[in-house]
């Protein structure tokens, strides 16, 4: 168009105007794979050592390996072993082509073809990677993207799931008369079509923070319904795999097209004193135009007429002719863009009687305050008033000028606000001349309030914001920039949050603003984008059991009784150790439960379910349950020093390990001080310089890991043993006087016991010795040297069988059994 032209055309000027002239040199380097010679022209690499000077200064030829001795390239060319366009290896004479020469890489046997190699810059890249060959650096979002960047191929060589980039090329855009910009894209190589979706980030040119519309959609393209007609804007594509968000930094820009103008300010009427049946009408501009104006198109219509008649008008000003005479004529004006005709001003009427002139009212202004104006109105003339119309006008953004129509009472006004006042009189004649009057109410102006919108499912958005209390909001909403400030839809509350019903696949605009007791400026506007029937969010996640290794989660399906299997993400990010996973989930089930596992106890996480075709997510955070205090905490008494012993906690905690040890706090009750006393690997520590007098209290648990955020639960211990004596030698005597006034009469008990068993045990044994002594005497041959026992005595049946005891005497004791 032709304002887009001229806007192209000045801009052009301006940068024009920075650029200084300048003489054409040769370039200070070359492209990669190119080679600089000392005149500063550039060669391709493969031309160095060729054999033919391709540099005006040779250097293209100097410090080259010699192929054969006292054989030069060309004789080796006419020998016909390598041609022109080759080199040839020392060993074996193999021919290479001249591009594989000093390329950093081997390729004859011997390494002739890296020898003697013209010496390059050396390439930095503090801010980015740097080719493998030393010829280019390219940003880091470069690297990985699917793309080669590097002409040996080496960004993209090496790629894991941390290195690897998505990122979207080939963006471009287009705009339709209605005014939507329709973006389009590629879609990056390798990326996932099912877990990974767009977002559309945009700003206009000169804002730094960038909004964002969430397509909800991995599809190519985007239609964006929500930016300001005829204005510059920078717009980007980012994508978003589960909850990894590619960065990058390339952007376009575009023109947004221009919109449908506001309606023009001040239409008055007057009549020609010369000639009769002629009205000349005169108009302000558009507060905002949104494009270019092209022309106005003026309409009038005679009263008691259904019909209207226009003309066209270059400026803001016109001339009607060939009226009636003593006709009431109403009058209208609007102007005109590229995009079409724009909103009508308010309607004039005048009556085109000869000599009769309407006066323009008077405004006095009586009062002000806060938020209300007091003024009077009076028209000197003989002409019958049938009454006023009064506009006010003011404006709290740039793009937008607000206008409220009413009769003379002025109130709900907002403080430390200039407003401007318009006021005509309604005669029997027609409309007089507009007056004018400013007026800046006292006080301090309100502050806008701060707007958080988001979609939760696919028809209501909920609101939030800050902002004063005991007032009314107004909520406004559009699928358009230009509905948003001519006909939103709106709704109010006393509340600071609301939630909005809307329609299916639209985007929409939201603000809000004070409505009672003033109208306050509005908050900016927010893009929402409603959420698709597959991309709803999973419901109600909670957790059902946490402990110290594992926690099991729950939550609904996004709608109820799905048809099909469901593929679920279930992302855990660790709040302490900053890394995260991912586990996947597939069930057709509409309440699911799931088990994560080799968690860390004591830790913090934050967990994320949402559907794997990159749907809304739901998220909530829990922490498990920390290691177990050490069990059998215990103090023993030394001469200048105490020991504190306990249990390892290996014997009752699987995950714990000895290495990591514990640590050891002491809190003085007296001094309310604490103090960190240090670690250990063993299960037990010295504590030495204690006070006499005061009151301590020690704490033993596993050792704290991450600057203290993941620690177990604590074994505390009173110790209040210490006199206050003045002599601390005195009190620890006296400490183990007490000691030993229990232990001794404990051991002399124990040896007691223990002597009375002895003489029992041995007057036992003798009666029995003496009973077994009298009962083989009685068998006893003197003659034998025997003793004989007989089935008389029961040990058996048959005599010639019975055993016989020799060697008997009393000094010996046997036992028979």
């Amino acid at each position: 168009t032709s304002s887009t032209s001229s806007a192209r055309m000045a801009c052009a000027s301006v940068w024009c105007s920075q650029i200084l002239p300048f003489t054409t040199s040769a370039p200070a380097t070359c492209l990669p794979n190119h080679f600089r010679c000392n005149s500063g022209a550039c060669i391709m690499n493969s031309w160095v050592c060729d054999g033919y000077q391709d540099c005006t200064d040779g250097s293209d030829e100097e410090a080259c390996p010699t192929l054969l001795a006292n054989v030069t390239a060309t004789s080796a060319t006419s020998l016909g072993r390598c041609s022109r366009f080759e080199f040839e290896c020392q060993q074996l004479r193999k021919c290479i082509p001249n591009w594989k020469r000093c390329d950093g890489l081997r390729d004859c046997q011997d390494g002739t073809d890296e020898m003697n190699c013209p010496t390059h810059s050396t390439l930095s890249c503090p801010n980015g990677y740097k080719c493998e060959d030393g010829e280019a650096c390219i940003m880091t979002t470069e690297r990985c993207d699917g793309f080669l960047d590097c002409s040996d191929s080496s960004d993209e060589r090496n790629c894991t799931d941390d290195t690897i980039v998505y990122k979207v090329q080939n963006l471009q855009w287009t705009a339709d008369f209605s005014g939507d910009v329709t973006l389009t894209w590629a879609r990056p190589k390798k990326m996932s079509s099912t877990s990974c979706v767009y977002n559309v980030y945009y700003r206009m040119v000169g804002e730094s923070i960038w909004k964002t519309l969430e397509t909800h959609s991995n599809k190519t393209n985007s239609v964006l319904k929500v930016l300001k007609p005829d204005c510059t804007y920078q717009v980007k594509v980012q994508v978003q795999c589960l909850s990894k968000v590619y960065n990058t930094n390339d952007f376009i820009t575009l023109r947004t097209p221009e919109g449908l103008p506001d309606p023009p300010l001040h239409l008055q009427l007057s009549l020609k004193k010369e000639l009769e049946g002629v009205v000349i009408a005169r108009w302000a501009p558009p507060m905002s135009a949104h494009g270019l104006i092209r022309e106005y198109i003026v309409e009038y219509s005679r009263s008691g007429s259904k019909e209207w008649s226009s003309l066209r008008a270059s400026k803001n000003y016109t001339e009607i002719e060939n009226l009636q005479v003593n006709k009431l004529y109403t009058l209208r004006v609007a102007a005109v863009t590229s995009r079409g005709v724009g909103n009508w001003s308010d309607s004039k009427s005048i009556t085109t009687m000869k000599g009769k002139v309407i006066p323009p009212p008077t405004i006095r202004i009586e009062s002000y305050n806060e938020n209300s104006i007091s003024f009077t109105l009076k028209v000197d003339t003989n002409i019958k008033v049938n009454g006023y119309i009064v506009n006010f006008f003011w404006t709290f953004d740039t793009h937008r000028q607000e206008k409220r129509t009413l009769f003379l009472d002025v109130g709900n006004l907002t403080a430390h606000t200039p407003y401007e006042i318009s006021a005509w009189a309604k005669t029997a004649l027609g409309d007089s001349p507009l007056s004018f009057a400013h007026v800046v109410t006292n006080g301090t102006r309100p502050v806008s309030p701060s707007l958080k919108a988001k979609a939760i499912n696919q028809t209501a958005v909920e609101c939030n914001w800050t902002g004063p209390r005991n007032v009314v909001y107004g909520v406004f909403y559009a699928t358009s920039f230009l509905e948003l400030y001519r006909n939103p839809y709106n709704t109010t509350t006393a509340l600071h949050n609301i939630t909005v019903i809307v329609n299916r696949d639209e985007q929409y605009l939201f603000l809000v603003r004070v409505m009672s007791p003033y109208q306050g400026p509005p908050s900016d506007y927010i893009v929402v984008k409603m959420i698709p029937d597959n991309r709803l969010p999973p419901r109600h996640l909670h957790s059902v059991l946490t402990r110290k290794t594992f926690a099991v989660i729950k939550w609904e399906s996004p709608y109820d009784s799905p048809d099909q299997d469901m593929l679920y993400a279930v992302a855990v990010k660790d709040l302490i150790k900053k890394t995260d996973k991912i586990y996947k989930v597939k069930t057709r089930n509409s309440t699911v439960e799931y088990t994560i596992k080799k968690l860390e106890p004591g830790g913090k996480y934050h967990i994320i379910v949402q559907l794997g075709n990159m749907s809304k997510e739901s998220s909530m955070k829990i922490t498990t349950v920390s290691l177990s205090a050490p069990d059998a905490l215990k103090i023993i008494t030394e001469n200048d020093h105490i020991l504190l012993f306990w249990k390892s906690l290996a014997l009752k905690e699987s995950n714990f390990n000895e290495s990591r040890g514990y640590e050891i706090h002491m809190f003085d009750s007296t001094m309310n001080i604490t103090a960190y006393l240090g670690n250990t690997t063993e299960n037990f520590f010295k504590i030495s310089n204690l006070k006499i007098g005061h009151n301590y209290s020690f704490t033993v648990q596993a050792r704290c890991l991450y600057s203290g955020q993941m620690c177990g639960e604590p074994a505390t211990l009173l110790y209040d043993d210490l006199g206050t004596g003045e002599d601390a030698s005195a009190s620890k005597i006296g400490k183990s006087t007490d000691v030993a006034a229990i232990v001794v009469p404990i051991l002399f008990l124990l040896l007691v016991t223990m002597g009375i068993g002895f003489v029992v045990l041995y007057m036992r044994h003798r009666r029995l010795q003496n009973s077994f002594t009298a009962f083989a005497n009685s068998h006893y041959s003197s003659r034998l040297g025997s003793a004989i026992f007989s089935s008389g005595d029961d040990l058996g049946e048959d005599d010639d069988e019975a055993p016989m005891i020799t060697g008997f005497s009393d000094d010996v004791p046997m036992v028979i059994a």
